[in-house]
């Protein structure tokens, strides 16, 4: 058995990252209070636009090559409520340049959620 340990894996030139092998990495996600509304935590992503009550657009830093990428939602708040997010569709609101995130509970009354994460996978321009 081996054991590798290592701080930092850089490509042979000593500065790039490493590239993914057979593996696809997140090239854009999320953590956002959507009643402030504010990002806390984020990869690729420039701002947040307030468009209504339970939407909101996140604009990447670095646009995808399509808007055929994938997106991983979800939602959050008090367990009683039953917190749903969804990416909008690519005709309302995912494209290259960014994805807009629907909000609403459950029984279908839209609200903004004290958490919302979404995680888009793809290629990027």
């Amino acid at each position: 058995m081996s054991t590798l340990k290592a701080d930092t894996i850089v490509a042979s030139d000593g500065s790039s990252p490493v590239a993914l092998t057979k593996q696809e990495a997140a090239k854009s996600w999320f953590q956002a209070n959507l009643e402030t509304p504010a990002v806390e935590q984020s990869l690729n992503i420039s701002s947040i636009t307030d468009v209504q009550g339970g939407r909101h657009d996140f604009a990447f830093s670095n646009n995808f090559a399509a808007r055929t990428y994938a997106c991983l939602a979800g939602g959050g708040g008090s367990t009683s409520n039953n917190t749903l997010a969804n990416v909008a569709t690519p005709t309302d609101g995912k494209l290259t340049s960014r994805v807009r995130a629907d909000t609403q509970y459950a029984h279908q009354n839209v609200f903004d959620p004290s958490e919302c994460a979404i995680a888009s996978i793809g290629g990027l321009a």
